[in-house]
């Protein structure tokens, strides 16, 4: 039998803005990475999606790591589960991994200017040990 691996936390605190599903090159499209649909964070505060797609650097985020974020969490009252399924122009840097930094997806335009979303957050990744 071959032993479960315990997931390793790494906590962080980071830059956050948002983005939103639209084909205009600033936001990107209605789908992540692996070509599946963007799941918001309204979405998800509503039990329409399974969590809430953020936008990482994916040289150092695998792809699907869970994230947690206490302020948002508490924030809404609930438990709100992130995962790292997209990128975007500001964390292609070739040769550069940029572990700080994210986007949080939110369903429109105007969600995009909460400031809730628009500051500098603490992290907890659950990473692969």
């Amino acid at each position: 039998m071959t032993p479960t691996k315990t997931p390793k936390m790494i906590s962080f605190v980071t830059g956050s803005t948002a983005y939103y599903p639209d084909p205009s090159p600033l936001e990107g499209g209605y789908e992540d990475r692996m070509g599946k649909p963007l799941c918001t964070l309204q979405d998800h505060l509503n039990g329409e999606a399974p969590y809430v797609s953020v936008a990482m650097d994916l040289d150092a985020w695998k792809y699907g790591t869970r994230l947690c974020i206490p302020e948002l969490e508490e924030y809404y009252g609930r438990p709100i589960e992130f995962r790292v399924v997209d990128t975007g122009g500001a964390f292609n840097k070739p040769g550069v991994r940029w572990l700080g930094g994210m986007d949080i997806c939110v369903k429109t335009e105007r969600d995009s200017f909460h400031t809730i979303v628009n500051q500098s957050l603490y992290v907890v990744a659950m990473v692969a040990a």
